[in-house]
């Protein structure tokens, strides 16, 4: 009798070890850190679920649970709100790969006050655990932010404006040479031949070579404009041989914008006096907007 009775019990043991659910797999990841918000961008806000596996997402701020969003919600085997955290058993109905949407906001008022994530199923990789971080930014630091933008923009604005309306400023030096640039008696002035300026509506009249030998060189254009042209103000220019090589150019001077039937004198000075020298050029002239005068094909004797 004994010897069954111990078979019996080994028996017994045997069938009441392997009685309880499946071992957790090894191949389940870590707990999960997720930090989100502030400068600190996540690297990914996609979290996996598993049908008939709890996945339970801990926060490190209250929640409003009354405003939890979850796509899909009568398809969870469960779903447990407390303050802090989250649970969700997923069910069988759901196939790998789908992608829901799950939605959750803070109750301390501090940025991000609302967060997105996204639940991916996934039956092998499942996560068990995430603990959810905000790197939370005050309301009133973005709003700081947001005033100083505005006032950065406001700037620039009154920066354009004036430029449009005032023309850019200009030194001694430049407003002499426009002064002096219309007499051959004090300077030296050569008027240059060209092909056709184009531009969008803009027209150079008269193209000049001004310089003071040993002092400096500059070309003065009397310019004026139709429509589209209007209100242009030279911000900037390039002049280069039919080699290819680019000289290099001073800022423009222009007095004020273009208006409808006058003619303004632009002058763009030449950082070398001497690298003006005979030969074939193309001047290109634009403003702060991108409207461009090219002259092609300006001949210096």
């Amino acid at each position: 009798m004994f010897p069954v009775l111990a078979l019996t019990w080994g028996v017994l043991l045997n069938s009441g070890a392997e009685r309880p659910g499946p071992t957790p797999s090894s191949s389940l990841p870590p707990v999960r850190r997720l930090e989100v918000g502030g400068e600190v961008a996540a690297p990914s806000l996609d979290i996996r679920i598993s049908p008939g596996r709890a996945t339970t997402l801990f926060f490190d701020a209250r929640i409003r649970t009354e405003e939890v969003l979850l796509e899909g919600r009568e398809r969870f085997h469960r779903v447990g709100l407390a303050d802090d955290h989250l649970v969700l058993v997923p069910s069988t109905t759901f196939r790998q790969g789908e992608r829901l949407r799950l939605e959750v906001r803070f109750l301390d008022g501090a940025a991000p006050e609302q967060l997105v994530l996204w639940l991916v199923v996934d039956p092998m990789r499942g996560e068990p655990q995430v603990e959810v971080f905000r790197r939370v930014r005050t309301a009133e630091s973005y709003r700081r932010e947001v005033e100083e933008l505005r006032a950065r923009l406001a700037q620039a604005r009154s920066e354009l404006e004036r430029l449009q309306s005032t023309g850019r400023a200009s030194s001694s030096l430049e407003e002499l040479v426009a002064m002096l640039g219309r007499s051959s008696r004090s300077l030296y002035v050569q008027v240059l031949e060209s092909a056709s300026p184009q531009g969008p509506d803009l027209y150079a009249k008269a193209i000049r070579h001004v310089a003071l030998h040993s002092h400096w060189s500059a070309l003065v254009l009397g310019i004026s404009a139709e429509s589209e042209g209007l209100g242009w103000v030279a911000s900037g220019g390039s002049l280069t041989r039919d080699s290819g090589q680019v000289l290099e150019l001073k800022p423009p001077w222009q007095s004020t914008p273009l208006r409808a039937e006058e003619e303004q004198d632009v002058v763009v000075l030449l950082a070398d006096e001497a690298a003006l020298t005979p030969g074939r050029y193309t001047l290109k002239l634009w403003d702060v907007r991108g409207r461009t005068l090219t002259v092609d094909r300006l001949v210096v004797k």
